[in-house]
């Protein structure tokens, strides 16, 4: 697992689109099947796995314990990026707190050609051909991921196996 504030670059451009099995919704939430899943609000960003091999990116959240967070939500959800073709991870602000560690801030497909640009969003729901998935998050650490699929899976309340809805 790579720290919160490493660096890393795998690979070149992918001119392919990417398949995904949700929408980007408002560049900060995300919907699957009819659901809307607050990244931003109801979830804690945990952390991410690298199988460099597999070339796979598991990128982990949680369900926030806040009180505005409905008690049906997901518990636990999991953004899994296969064929990782690039990888940046950007640096957090040294003096951030937990709670910006933890908090997506945005969420945006972004085109491959533009990788020297990583502060900025386009809203659009689905990826466009040669998208980056990129995410910010409030401590200022951007993750910049190219990749053939990404499949997002949830676990339910008192759910042991996840459920899992592949990508179209």
């Amino acid at each position: 697992m790579l720290g919160l504030g490493m660096s890393s670059c795998v690979s070149t451009l992918d001119n392919k689109t990417m398949k995904v099995n949700f929408d980007i919704i408002d560049n900060h939430a995300i919907a699957i099947a009819g659901r809307h899943i607050d990244l931003h609000n109801n979830f804690d960003f945990v952390g991410f796995d690298y199988d460099v091999a597999g070339s796979v990116i598991q990128l982990h959240w949680k369900k926030s314990s806040g009180d505005w967070v409905d008690k049906n939500e997901f518990s636990s959800l999991v953004l899994i990026h296969k064929g990782v073709t690039f990888l940046r991870v950007i640096e957090q602000d040294e003096k951030s707190t937990y709670g910006d560690d933890s908090c997506l801030s945005e969420i945006t497909f972004f085109p491959s050609t533009a990788r020297g640009i990583n502060d900025s969003i386009v809203p659009q729901s689905k990826p466009n051909e040669g998208d980056d998935m990129l995410y910010f998050f409030e401590n200022g650490q951007r993750i910049r991921i190219h990749c053939e699929q990404i499949e997002l899976r949830t676990t339910r309340p008192n759910e042991i196996s996840d459920l899992n809805i592949r990508p179209a």
